[in-house]
C-alpha cells in the first residue's frame, strides 16, 4: 500500500475470489444451517444476512462465515481452503432436511469495492437498486449478489459468475474504482482491526477469546458448542484478540509486559498490529513487542466488538442465595 494514499481512500477494488463459497438450496436451507451454527439465522428474511460460527463439540472455531440469503438460495463465504471442508461437514448431515449443499469456489467470483465511494462506483456499473443499510444486506443485480459490508470499513462485495469476474473488474474500475492489491486489503484490515480466521484465530480458540462474539446468538436453541460457549459466558477468558496501536512501524512477534510473555501479534499492519493478548493485561497497557530492540504499543479493544450478555458463575449465584435467605427459600 502506498505510504501517502491509500487505494481504498475513495473506491479501493480488490479481486478476493479466493475465499472459499458454499450454497444452499432449498426450503430447509436456513433452517439447516441454525441447527448448526452460532447464530441465529432461520429467520433471515430475503435480503438478509449474518456472520455465524461453525464450532466443535468443545466450542471451539472451526469456521467464521458469512451467510446471504436471496434468490431463494444461501451464499456462504468463508476462509480459502475451507470449503471443501465444509461442505463435506454440512452434507453428512443432511438426513432428510430438504437442503442440497454445493460448494461454489470455483463458480463464483467475489469482488470488494471498500471506501466513501463505493456504493457510487457499484450503482454505476450494476444501475440496479443497493441493498440495504444493514450490514450484510443483499441485493440481486443482474447475476450478481451485492452484499453490504462494514468491516474492515463500509462498502459492497459483489459475488458474481466467475466467466464474468475479469469484465466486472475492469467495470469497477473504469467508473472511478481504485485497483488495490491483497497486500493492500491485508493493511486495510489490520489497521482497523479486522481479526482473521487461520491467521489470527483457529481451532484452539472460543468465540469469546476471538472477540466474535458479534456471531453468537446468545439466546438461541441448541447448537453444535452451546454448552461450552455458554459455560464460558460464566466465567473470563484468559486470552483475548487485541488491536496493538505501536509507537512507530508495527511487528510481528512476542508480546511482553513487565517483562513477562503475555501473547503475540499475529498480523502487523501499518501502525497497528491483532493478536491473542493475556486478559490480565488491562486495555491501555503498554506492552513490547519482538527483540533487537522490542516496539513499543498500547492494547486495546478490537474496533467494533460487542461483548456477550454476562451469566452470572455457578459461585456466585451460591454466594447471592446465601447472602439473600428470601432467595435461598423462594
Amino acid at each position: 500500500m502506498s505510504a501517502s494514499v491509500s487505494p481504498f481512500a475513495s473506491a479501493g477494488v480488490v479481486d478476493r475470489s479466493e475465499r472459499g463459497k458454499l450454497r444452499f438450496r432449498g426450503d430447509q436451507a436456513l433452517w439447516f444451517c441454525d441447527q448448526l451454527l452460532s447464530n441465529q439465522v432461520v429467520g433471515l428474511a430475503e435480503g438478509e444476512g449474518a456472520e455465524a460460527l461453525l464450532l466443535t463439540p468443545h466450542g471451539k472455531i472451526r469456521a467464521l462465515v458469512r451467510l446471504v440469503d436471496n434468490g431463494g438460495e444461501v451464499v456462504a463465504d468463508m476462509e480459502p481452503g475451507l470449503a471443501a471442508e465444509l461442505a463435506e461437514f454440512f452434507r453428512g448431515r443432511v438426513f432428510a432436511t430438504r437442503v442440497e449443499v454445493a460448494e461454489v469456489t470455483d463458480e463464483l467470483g467475489m469482488v470488494s469495492v471498500l471506501g466513501p465511494a463505493a456504493e457510487d462506483v457499484v450503482h454505476a456499473v450494476t444501475q440496479s437498486r443497493m441493498p440495504a443499510e444493514a450490514e450484510h444486506a443483499s441485493a440481486r443485480c443482474g447475476a450478481a449478489i451485492v452484499v453490504r459490508v462494514a468491516r474492515p470499513i463500509p462498502g459492497l462485495d459483489l459475488f458474481v459468475p466467475k466467466g464474468a469476474l475479469d469484465g466486472t473488474l475492469a467495470s469497477l474500475e473504469a467508473a472511478g474504482g481504485t485497483p488495490a492489491t491483497q497486500e493492500d486489503y491485508e493493511v486495510l484490515r489490520v489497521t482497523h482491526g479486522l481479526a482473521r480466521d487461520r491467521v489470527d484465530f483457529n481451532e484452539g480458540f472460543l468465540p469469546q477469546e476471538a472477540a466474535l462474539e458479534r456471531a453468537v446468538h446468545f439466546s438461541k436453541g441448541c447448537y453444535l458448542g452451546q454448552e461450552a460457549v455458554a459455560m464460558t459466558q460464566r466465567g473470563r477468558v484468559k486470552r483475548r484478540l487485541r488491536h496493538l496501536r505501536f509507537d512507530g512501524a508495527a511487528r510481528a512477534g512476542v508480546v511482553r509486559h513487565e517483562g513477562q510473555e503475555v501473547g503475540r501479534v499475529t498480523s502487523p499492519g501499518d501502525g497497528f498490529g491483532i493478536g491473542p493478548v493475556r486478559t490480565s493485561v488491562a486495555l491501555g497497557e503498554r506492552v513490547e513487542v519482538g527483540e533487537d530492540p522490542p516496539a513499543a504499543a498500547v492494547v486495546e479493544e478490537l474496533p467494533g466488538t460487542v461483548a456477550g450478555p454476562r451469566v452470572p458463575s455457578a459461585r456466585e449465584l451460591r454466594e447471592r442465595l446465601a447472602g439473600d435467605p428470601r432467595q435461598a427459600t423462594s
